[in-house]
């Protein structure tokens, strides 16, 4: 089972239960640690390990799933992973670990010091134990070098262990090397480790292994003498159009021999035949060029055209012909290898058409039948050409247009014409008709006639005849410059007057549109041109101002209509009549004197306030008046009344019946208060 948590830089391949979720078959469901069953390659591995300093390393190979074990030399300790695996990211698991020093092992002597090859130390022969501490110092013995960087000290550590030394003791030099047959050496008189030696041939062979060699520290060379072979010299090269005479399966050539080509058939040599195996493994001396046989110019088709342009062996030239033209023999020549173009050079003929004749009716102008003929066609008078009025033979053999008819021309009925009449007897070319306009209408046109022509169109079109209006006899009306009855023509126009108290419908000017007029002649009463007049202290009611509407008055209360019959004004002919209506303020009486008691005007407040006097007459609509009766007599009905529209509510009788004398008088005062006086 896959971990939740991956280390940093751990990659986990694709996760699987089975072989067959890989999908692929180079790899395998395999556990691969803490990333659990993945998809493995058969062949993954991972980088080599190497030794660490002072241990190593054991791993059976570096393939996945391998474990590397990692131990230390005597003296030393490990520190880290011991074990690494090989993990299917193609990283070992861990880390490398570190060997180091054991300070802590039991401090004891060590043995005889380490021995180096062809080096001795600067200790005792016979010695066999040495403290610990102790540094021993070594050097190569005569004619042998240490290799550079090496380390020549050996120390004796805790637990009875040296450390070091790393040196490697080479010889001085290497023997003398002899010059090879046929050939010689570079070499320095003493060769020491590291000297190169260059081996060289003479002219006419070649080295046979390596050209240098190396000294080694073991004092030998680091590789075999090479020897001085005899030049050869590969297949001699291939001429184009040419061949040579040696054995084509023949792969090599000693230097000096010489083969001879010689050229194709069709083509003629130039320059040295002969090539040599010079010393250098080369071939030399051949200069030979194989041209083409040419046969001269093949010549050219009249009415045609030639393609190719080179006239040598082996080539080929092809011949054409023109739009309307046929090849007559073989479309193409070749260049033979002799020098001589085959064949001869073929000719383009003109194609030809089906014969033509001329139509009945008609002639024909032209002949022959051979391809670009031109024929053209006419017809007789009064036949007219159907089809193609010239043809022309064409390369597919056929002629161009339609084939050719001659019609009679007919040009048939002009188009008939509103208010006009045709006069005439036929339609054929060379008629003529006559054109004419019906009574009460106008001729408008270029021509009183037309011709059928050659085309079968007519030479005039038809005119327009413009219906004439008559001027209506209008009621209540008067023509200002037309009198009524008479006909007028097309697009003119008349004006009318309306008698007093009348207006026009459609407006004052008529116009004659092709028979008929634009706008119909009635007069019609006239409206008034202003509402009703105001009334002051009044109001009006109308709804418009319209021959025969009404306009109905009424005066606000306290006021009388005056100068109208009726209540009602009427628009009649223009005017408002019935009268000039206003409304008069209508005042009540005034009541006069009330016996045995007072007549009192109430003011706004409703308080009595003065005596009306007998010389007041302007009581308006809404005033008041109460009364008030003397000692000894009561009111008999109403206490007082208003003025409503000139007239007193509830109406003032018998003033002499609103005051009456009281049944119970009031009774005198028999004491009269006085102060409390002590004596």
């Amino acid at each position: 089972m896959r971990h939740s948590t991956i280390p940093p830089g751990r990659v986990c391949l694709k996760a699987c239960q089975h072989d067959l979720d890989c999908r692929s078959r180079k790899k395998s469901c395999l556990c691969d640690g803490i990333c659990g069953l993945s998809c493995i390659k058969h062949n993954q591995g991972c980088e080599d390990l190497r030794d660490i300093p002072n241990g190593l390393v054991e791993a059976a190979d570096n393939c996945f799933g391998t474990v590397a074990r990692y131990s230390c030399d005597d003296g030393y300790q490990l520190t880290g992973d011991p074990v690494r695996v090989c993990q299917g990211d193609e990283t070992w698991s861990g880390a490398e670990p570190h060997c180091l020093l054991d300070l802590n092992i039991e401090k004891v002597a060590c043995g005889r010091p380490p021995e180096v090859n062809h080096a001795v130390h600067n200790g005792y022969p016979d010695k066999v134990t040495y403290e610990l501490g102790t540094m021993l110092q070594y050097e190569c013995l005569p004619d042998f070098t240490a290799t550079v960087k090496t380390a020549v000290r050996a120390w004796c550590v805790g637990g009875g262990v040296w450390v070091g030394p790393s040196m490697t003791c080479t010889h001085a030099g290497c023997p003398h090397l002899e010059e090879p047959e046929n050939g010689w050496v570079n070499q320095e008189p003493t060769n020491t480790v590291g000297s190169r030696v260059v081996f060289h041939c003479n002219r006419g062979y070649f080295l046979s292994g390596r050209a240098q060699t190396t000294c080694l520290t073991s004092g030998s060379w680091d590789s075999v003498p090479p020897s001085c072979e005899k030049v050869m010299c590969a297949p001699p090269p291939e001429l184009t159009h040419a061949t040579h005479d040696e054995d084509p399966e023949r792969l090599v050539f000693p230097s000096g021999y010489h083969v001879t080509y010689t050229c194709a058939h069709g083509y003629r040599p130039d320059g040295e035949a002969r090539a040599v195996c010079s010393g250098d493994g080369e071939w030399i001396a051949l200069s030979l060029l194989c041209s083409p046989q040419s046969c001269g110019f093949p010549g050219d088709v009249l009415n045609g055209w030639r393609t190719g342009y080179a006239f040598t062996f082996p080539h080929i030239v092809n011949y054409y012909c023109h739009e309307g033209f046929e090849l007559q023999g073989v479309g193409h020549r070749v260049c033979g290898a002799e020098g001589e173009w085959s064949g001869q050079v073929p000719t383009c003929k003109p194609v030809t058409c089906p014969t033509l004749f001329a139509p009945v009716y008609g002639k024909m102008f032209g002949s022959g039948n051979k391809f670009g003929t031109v024929i053209r066609f006419e017809c007789n008078d009064s036949y007219r050409v159907l089809g193609s009025k010239e043809r022309r033979c064409q390369a597919d053999r056929t002629w161009t247009g339609e084939t050719t008819k001659c019609q009679e021309i007919n040009c048939g009925w002009p188009t008939s014409f509103y208010n006009g009449l045709l006069i005439g007897e036929n339609t054929l070319a060379g008629s003529v008709i006559f054109y004419s306009c019906k009574v009460h209408a106008t001729f408008e046109g270029d021509a009183f006639q037309t011709r059928c022509l050659e085309t079968g169109e007519w030479s005039e079109p038809p005119p327009l005849c413009w219906g004439q209006c008559q001027v209506p006899n209008v009621v209540d009306a008067d023509w200002i410059n037309r009198p009524p009855n008479v006909w007028v023509n097309h697009n003119t126009s008349v004006e009318f007057r309306c008698k007093t108290g009348l207006r026009p419908r459609d407006g004052l000017r008529m116009r004659c549109n092709n028979g008929t007029w634009t706008s119909t002649a009635e007069c019609l009463p006239a409206p008034c041109e202003s509402h009703p007049p105001h009334v002051h202290n009044g109001m009006r009611v109308f709804l418009g101002n319209e021959h025969g509407h009404k306009a109905k008055y009424s005066c606000f209360p306290g006021y009388r209509l005056y100068g109208v019959n009726g209540s009602y004004l009427q628009c009649h002919y223009g005017d408002w009549v019935g009268g000039r209506p206003h409304c008069e303020e209508h005042h009540c009486p005034n009541p006069g004197t009330l016996p045995h008691g007072k007549i009192l005007q109430v003011d706004n407040y409703n308080i009595p306030s003065f005596i009306f006097q007998s010389y007041i007459t302007r009581i308006r609509h809404g005033d008041r008046l109460v009364y008030k009766c003397n000692v000894g007599f009561q009111l008999s009905g109403a206490g007082g009344a208003t003025c409503v529209n000139g007239e007193w509510q509830p109406p003032i009788g018998d003033p002499g019946k609103v005051c009456v004398p009281a049944r119970h008088p009031p009774a005198q005062k028999l004491w009269i208060p006085t102060t409390n006086i002590r004596a």
